[in-house]
């Protein structure tokens, strides 16, 4: 880690992405709470969410093969500028328009992906191999920063003075992130002059499909991609039904709610800082499979606590620490896409790594509105922690090093899990 803070263009870009992330989480808060406040109807203020979700299921491949087509850093600058504009009309109260929320609830979505496809196909070329471990736990360390900083905020301003702060407080990190970026690029220029994707030719629509098909070939990516859509099912159960865990099993009200999702972002912060300074020790498959087995294990304990205790303190405590497996999974995840991708099929690759997490997601959202009120809230929230359980079972058996050799007839055969393919090369 200590590396990587010596590296001033990785240190911009960094930057530049916390203060994406606590525009973004100030949004994620505020929106709500205000389309809350005019409505009083939850499945009004829902479909934020949903919008959401489906502008980022259904555009985030597309964001993501503009990574590949344009030059990264300035698609991020791009992104960035266009979200503080995106905001501009919260500046007059929407009231009960709230099409207008929605609108900007969407645009947020797409521009976040599109921002977040291209810093991560940009790392590479940021850092050396050896370090992207590293570097994508420092990535997912603002996540944890922005929710702090950012959710606190947004429930503040929305409260406070209605959508107006909230406005001028996501215009002035995002108008901040882009000129990180502009002098990020400024300070890396040589190392991303060296990997620039290539100008293509090529109609933008035969080059997104090109692109997905290339990662369905690549059984790495299509290993991590399974790996992915678990943990996002299991991620989508949890968005519901924690609500209801917390009512129905804890017998609690929302101030413990709040708390308990507060207080995640406390584990994700300490789980970054470890795994950005134990990075180069550790593999991006043991990431993965230890973050979502360790998901699991802890979600088990947390789901079935109560038939032993209702003390909140053990909850708080137990949701700080499943706050780390979360951080150490994901920069596994981005590092092993990282690695076995061209450079020039990164973009698309990150695109689609969003919308099928978001698809997921979706996906366990619907099971969870289904199964809550069907089945005991205790049972299903089980299975989600099953799904994290097996999540972390495909990353380990999935990804297991590519490579095998086999003697046939005085030939070396070489197969290669990633590729597919089999290289044969004369023996001694």
């Amino acid at each position: 880690m200590v590396t990587l803070l010596r590296h001033r263009g990785f240190v911009v870009i960094w930057a530049a992405g916390l203060c994406s992330s606590v525009a973004s989480w100030l949004l994620l808060t505020g929106l709500p709470i205000y389309v809350f406040g005019v409505t009083g109807s939850a499945f009004t203020t829902s479909a934020v969410f949903l919008v959401e979700l489906l502008c980022g299921i259904t555009l985030g491949s597309f964001a993501g093969a503009l990574a590949d087509r344009y030059d990264r850093f300035r698609l991020m600058g791009c992104a960035a500028v266009a979200q503080a504009a995106a905001v501009l009309p919260l500046l007059a109260e929407p009231g009960h328009h709230l099409w207008i929320i929605c609108l900007i609830a969407g645009a947020q979505a797409v521009l976040t992906q599109t921002f977040d496809s291209a810093r991560n196909a940009a790392l590479p070329s940021l850092v050396e191999p050896a370090h992207l471990v590293s570097a994508n736990s420092m990535v997912a360390l603002n996540i944890s920063v922005g929710r702090l900083i950012g959710g606190s905020l947004g429930g503040f301003a929305i409260t406070r003075a209605g959508t107006g702060y909230l406005a001028i407080g996501a215009v002035v990190a995002f108008t901040t992130t882009a000129t990180l970026i502009v002098a990020g690029r400024r300070a890396a220029r040589r190392g991303v002059a060296a990997s620039n994707p290539p100008k293509r030719t090529s109609p933008f629509f035969a080059t997104w499909r090109s692109g997905l098909a290339a990662m369905l070939r690549n059984h790495t990516v299509r290993v991590t991609m399974l790996s992915v859509a678990l943990g996002g099912i299991a991620q989508g159960l949890f968005v519901v039904l924690f609500v209801v865990f917390v009512s129905r099993a804890l017998h609690a009200d929302g101030t413990l709610t709040g708390v308990l999702r507060g207080v995640q972002a406390i584990g994700g912060v300490a789980s970054g800082l470890i795994v950005g300074m134990l990075g180069t020790r550790l593999s991006s498959r043991l990431l993965m499979s230890l973050g979502a087995t360790t998901f699991g294990l802890i979600s088990l304990v947390i789901w079935n606590g109560p038939a032993v205790t209702r003390q909140p303190g053990w909850y708080v405590l137990l949701f700080i620490l499943v706050g780390v497996p979360g951080v150490a999974y994901g920069s596994g995840a981005f590092a092993q896409i990282q690695q076995s991708v061209p450079d020039t099929d990164l973009g698309r690759a990150f695109g689609a790594y969003y919308a099928i997490y978001n698809a997921a997601q979706g996906l366990g959202m619907v099971a969870a509105g289904l199964l809550g009120d069907a089945l005991s809230v205790v049972l299903v929230l089980n299975v989600q922690a099953a799904l994290y359980l097996a999540s972390g079972v495909v990353a380990f058996v999935g990804l297991r090093p590519g490579g095998r050799v086999a003697r046939w007839s005085g030939r070396k055969i070489l197969v290669s899990r990633d590729e597919r393919r089999e290289t044969v090369e004369s023996a001694p």
